[in-house]
């Protein structure tokens, strides 16, 4: 059944589209460039695990969903939900940075629904796109797929809780509930 692969490729292909969308238009950086050794690590991440990804997702062999289109249909919920709440955070993070200016802020939900995760977390960006690669692997339910997400979630929790950290450390006055990624736990 190849529309289990066409679907996967779209989302796959959305998502990277729309993470460069954000950072031509949306993301306002508060450090100046990336390392030039990490243009190589990122690379070989990406490049690296999408090509392995496809090689078992478009492979003859490939075996659909164990749920058939129950499955494919509630992962493809969890995708979209979750990459709406990462746009959604992305938004309210832009918001609370002038244009030009490193000045950063507590973050706070607004009336957006899916910026409520601030309450629980310090970086529900994190959460959102972690959320969006489940929701992937389910989809495709292939492997290369649940380790590119396990991967992927070890590097963003390190990230997150050196945010959280920050946060900690810079504002006096930040909320004492909130975890770094996952509500209650880490």
């Amino acid at each position: 059944m190849k529309h289990y692969e066409v679907l996967a490729c779209m989302c796959h292909s959305f998502h990277y589209i729309k993470r460069l969308l954000e950072t031509l238009f949306v993301h306002r950086f508060s450090h100046g460039t990336m390392p030039l050794r990490n243009i190589f690590k990122n690379c070989t991440y990406y490049w690296g695990f999408a090509a392995w990804m496809a090689y078992y997702i478009n492979h003859p062999l490939y075996t659909p969903p164990t749920y058939g289109v129950q499955q494919v249909k509630l992962a493809l919920a969890i995708f979209v939900i979750c990459q709406l709440g990462n746009f959604s955070i992305h938004m309210a993070l832009r918001d609370l940075r002038p244009a030009g200016s490193k000045t950063r802020k507590i973050p706070y939900p607004t009336k957006n629904p899916f910026t409520w995760l601030f309450l629980l977390v310090s970086c529900p960006n994190y959460t959102y796109e972690v959320g969006s690669w489940i929701g992937f692997a389910i989809m495709t339910q292939c492997v290369p797929v649940a380790l590119f997400s396990l991967v992927g979630f070890t590097q963003m929790t390190i990230w997150a809780k050196g945010k959280h950290r920050s946060y900690l450390k810079e504002f006096r006055d930040y909320p004492p509930l909130r975890m770094p990624i996952i509500p209650f736990l880490l």
